[in-house]
């Protein structure tokens, strides 16, 4: 873990310190939250620990390794200083140059060079599954942080329930403001419990400053409040981000109520941070998964609701100075208007635009900013026919480079006709697609609301053929697509499968998978009254709002 996670973190620190205006850290936020999504269930593995057979080492290429490695690495790094722990690596590596080495060699080093006991701090993030969740509160004028593990079911599928007494010691930093001014604490938490004091007057104040910390927060709702008052400002692009992810975890553990998660994203219409709006997206692509179809449209009204300001904003056109990541936002958001939120006029200047880039030629860059390809290809494939299907197959056998042949290939997943979906299915197994990009559409099928039903049939009456195709790797990426299966009888059914099969696809994955698919019907069932009653209410106050305009 330690060569792989090391290699992610330096990769972040060098590619930020030659260029900052990427935002590196931040972008990897989102990949620290794929981390703690594994991480939080109770089917989730050390970073480190025993290797019993080749397919449980083939199980340890994935988030935990690389991912929470490295952030735990950063989490470090930002507690004790970076010149401290350049210092502490320099050490490490001229006492073991040439000669072998393991974790509590580095710690050990890191160590001597902060002048504090970083093994103990550390070793309960590498050997111990998890990772803690802080409940902030105010009680006094202090600010009391509890600790206590995450997870996202309160227990494991064999009725083990989670173990809240699991402690961790929590380097943390935490920023007071207080009549304007600004002040950042260091706190390492070890107890269960905490107390800090505050300026008798403060205006608000947020853990995790930074946001490199690998554990979750979750505030009171006069303390959220403060924080969210005056957004997107003043809190940075990733600390935006964590308030959000924080937030939406805690709506799937059921620790706050989806209403309130649901109010909180209306104060991000606003935002303009590519990060931050991944977080509002996926949770908007999750309820769309666990919706009653009959009440779908009610949701699309509520996508277009937050995400059109951003839009028109931004507009269709680059600005002429304007960053990569900006780009990048207006073509996920316009992915978005066009396929969750279903928007007519998106998708008709989609198809128009498409038509230019076609006649145009795919070299005439003025005419069409690149990044918006992807998204118009994808809105197009959403709301088309057999004809634009045929166009696109064609198009992806015909492709000049191999990032035009992966985007229609993959666009062909998206088209929700059954006969389409069907004939997609087909072509996995019959040759007309590689072996190594089979599995995946399967999987992005799967997850495909139109399509999942079909697609799961299909992977039960073939998967013989498929286990004898596929690599062992894309099969086993391939089943994650059950993560998508979010009703009680397509669960029951997975389970049997696989019981009846006896699948092992090493490591801990199938049960992660598994897991992953409970979080989402529990999520489901819980929460399908209080989703109805709230797009209920907002199409009621929308139909008000529009009569007084």
């Amino acid at each position: 873990w330690l060569n792989e996670a090391f290699a992610t973190f330096m990769e972040m620190l060098a590619v930020d310190a030659w260029k900052p205006e990427w935002q590196r850290w931040t972008t990897f936020g989102v990949s620290r939250a794929a981390a703690m999504a594994v991480d939080g269930l109770h089917s989730t593995r050390p970073i480190e620990f025993p290797v019993l057979a080749p397919k449980d080492a083939e199980a340890m290429f994935d988030v935990l390794t690389y991912e929470k490695g490295a952030s735990v690495l950063r989490m470090l790094e930002q507690y004790i200083g970076p010149e401290v722990f350049q210092q502490g690596v320099r050490d490490y590596l001229k006492t073991h140059a040439y000669g072998n080495a393991d974790t509590g060699d580095l710690w050990v080093a890191l160590g001597h060079a902060a002048k504090q006991p970083v093994p103990t701090v550390m070793n309960g993030w590498v050997f111990k599954p998890g990772y803690p969740m802080l409940a902030a509160r105010l009680d006094q004028g202090q600010l009391v942080v509890a600790q206590q593990r995450f997870t996202y079911l309160s227990q494991s599928s064999n009725g083990t329930p989670t173990d809240h007494q699991q402690r961790w010691e929590i380097p943390i930093r935490i920023r007071i403001v207080s009549k304007g001014t600004t002040e950042t604490r260091r706190v390492l938490l070890t107890d269960s419990e905490t107390r800090i004091d505050l300026p008798n007057e403060f205006d608000s104040v947020l853990l995790n400053e930074g946001g490199h910390g690998f554990y979750r927060v979750r505030y009171t709702p006069d303390l959220l409040q403060r924080l969210v008052l005056h957004l997107p400002g003043p809190l940075e692009p990733i600390d935006r981000f964590n308030v959000l992810s924080d937030a939406w975890a805690a709506t799937i553990a059921g620790y706050m109520p989806l209403a309130d998660y649901l109010d909180l994203t209306a104060h991000f219409r606003g935002e303009r941070d590519k990060n931050v709006w991944a977080i509002l997206l996926d949770s908007f692509h999750t309820l769309n998964r666990i919706i009653l179809p009959a009440d779908r449209p009610q949701l699309e009204a509520l996508v277009r609701d937050r995400v059109r300001p951003a839009v028109e904003v931004l507009g269709w056109t680059p600005a002429a100075i304007e960053s990569e990541l900006t780009k990048q936002l207006r073509a996920d958001l316009i992915r978005a208007m066009g396929t969750m939120g279903n928007d007519p006029q998106i998708q008709a200047r989609a198809g128009d635009l498409y038509a230019k880039h076609v006649r145009d030629g795919h070299g005439d860059q003025a005419a069409l900013d690149p990044n918006l390809v992807p998204p118009i290809i994808a809105i197009l494939a959403f709301t088309g026919d057999r004809q634009r299907y045929d166009e696109f197959f064609k198009k992806f056998h015909s492709a000049s480079t191999p990032q035009e042949e992966r985007r229609y290939l993959y666009s062909l997943a998206a088209f929700r006709p059954a006969p389409l979906i069907e004939e997609t299915l087909t072509r996995t197994i019959n040759g007309d697609i590689r072996t190594q990009d089979a599995p995946f559409m399967v999987s992005a099928l799967l997850g495909s609301i139109y399509g999942r039903e079909r697609a799961w049939e299909f992977v039960k009456e073939n998967w013989d053929t498929m286990d004898r195709l596929f690599p062992k790797s894309g099969l086993r990426r391939m089943c994650g697509g059950i993560t998508g299966l979010v009703t009680p009888e397509l669960e029951r059914d997975v389970h049997k499968f696989f019981e009846e099969r006896k699948i092992d696809l090493g490591g801990k994955t199938l049960e992660q998978y598994l897991e992953q698919l409970h979080i989402g019907v529990t999520l489901r069932e819980r929460e399908k009254g209080t989703l109805k009653k709230y797009l209920d209410d907002f199409e009621r106050s929308s139909t008000v709002l529009s009569l007084g305009t």
